[in-house]
């Protein structure tokens, strides 16, 4: 299994995070989910500035001088390096790395405390890395927790491969790119269904997730811009403005859309896909997510719904995921301890979680309590 490797940065004097094909961050808000995604964001962003592009990867086996910004790249606002070193630091030093059991890339970084340092200065690399590692990949897909709304069109840019944007801001082009004659991998296309374009399997798959909704995508290359159109069943037939039904449809295509293009063997990062979400909706963005991995893209999910780790739990008991890929950290707080817990809650063969710590998915449990109790004194 891999892990990333946290050393001095945020709230993580010293950590190693488990990463499985599926990997779910779920916890209390503060606890460290969110240091954790950055933390491999902005490892990954060092990997882009500072290394070398050939043999289709890229490479980073030393230090070219180079800075590497705290803020901008992936929706990165990480501030001064004064904000990202640890406050029981014993050291200027950062570390961040992404090991597994016998390869490694760990990235050491200079900090100080000044405070208009708005960067990390790499100053020494370790790489064994001898195959393409995920995080080595010119295709990595990453989506925001702040994506953008409905909208009445996007804009058409270049890109170095197709992806819906860090905020979904390239979901229309990516959706109608081709003229809709893109084609997924057969293992991620919606059960029986034969078409495999790109545009088909989204509406296959937002049916599953959101009954009844539909989307269609035009595009104008004269204007650069490309507009997504929704259908469902009080539209009577008339494809309408995305900003005339709601936000959740605009928040769910781009995982929908990513998620079917991705490349295989690549990262894909998803924050909150339950925003904006009916329950069932969320159970089944599970689901999804799920079948992705199974078709061999590694996906990290941060989330404070159970119904994902539901529909995950689902995806496993139907043998659509084997249990062996999936994993939950659990971020808390443990008394004497100056950083995060974060406990791997593993799930077997029928869907059922090793671990149900306190504060796992149990306010619902508490607050049906809380109110058995007040009721008795009524």
């Amino acid at each position: 299994m891999d892990f990333l490797k946290i050393h001095q940065f945020k709230c993580f004097e010293d950590a190693d995070i488990h990463l499985n094909q599926l990997t779910v961050m779920a916890g209390a808000n503060g606890n460290g989910k969110s240091t954790t995604i950055q933390a491999l964001l902005y490892l990954r962003r060092t990997i882009e500035h500072c290394g070398e592009w050939y043999d289709n990867r890229y490479h980073l086996n030393k230090t070219n001088s180079l800075n590497v910004s705290l803020n901008g790249a992936y929706c990165l606002a990480l501030g001064n390096s004064t904000a990202v070193l640890n406050k029981n630091y014993s050291d200027n030093e950062i570390l961040i790395g992404y090991n597994n059991e016998t390869e490694s890339l760990n990235v050491l970084y200079e900090a100080d405390d000044r405070e208009s340092r708005i960067w990390l200065t790499p100053k020494d690399v370790e790489c064994s890395y001898s195959n393409v590692n995920p995080i080595l990949k010119q295709q990595f897909y990453y989506l925001n927790a702040e994506r953008i709304g409905p909208r009445v069109n996007q804009s058409i840019q270049f890109w170095d491969y197709p992806n819906a944007g860090w905020q979904g801001e390239y979901t229309a082009q990516l959706i109608g790119m081709e003229s809709g004659f893109y084609k997924i991998d057969t293992k991620r296309k919606y059960k029986d269904t034969e078409s495999l374009f790109l545009e088909d399997q989204v509406n296959y798959w937002l049916d599953f997730i959101m009954k009844g909704v539909k989307v269609k995508v035009e595009s104008n290359y004269k204007t650069l811009t490309a507009q997504v159109l929704l259908e469902n069943e009080y539209t009577v037939n008339e494809p309408t403005l995305a900003t005339n039904l709601g936000f959740g449809i605009s928040y769910i295509l781009p995982i929908i859309a990513t998620g079917l293009v991705a490349e295989e063997g690549s990262f894909l990062v998803v924050e909150n896909p339950e925003a904006h979400l009916h329950p069932s909706a969320q159970s089944n963005i599970g689901r999804f997510l799920a079948m992705i991995a199974a078709s061999g893209v590694k996906v990290i999910v941060e989330t404070h719904s159970d119904h994902i780790i539901n529909g995950i739990q689902i995806a496993v008991a139907e043998k659509t995921l084997e249990n062996t890929e999936v994993t939950i950290n659990f971020f808390g707080k443990a008394e004497g301890i100056s950083q995060p817990e974060v406990l791997p809650i593993s799930i077997n063969a029928k869907g059922e979680l090793s671990d149900w710590p306190k504060g796992f998915f149990d306010q619902t449990q508490l607050d049906y309590s809380h109110l058995i109790r007040l009721r008795k004194n009524v």
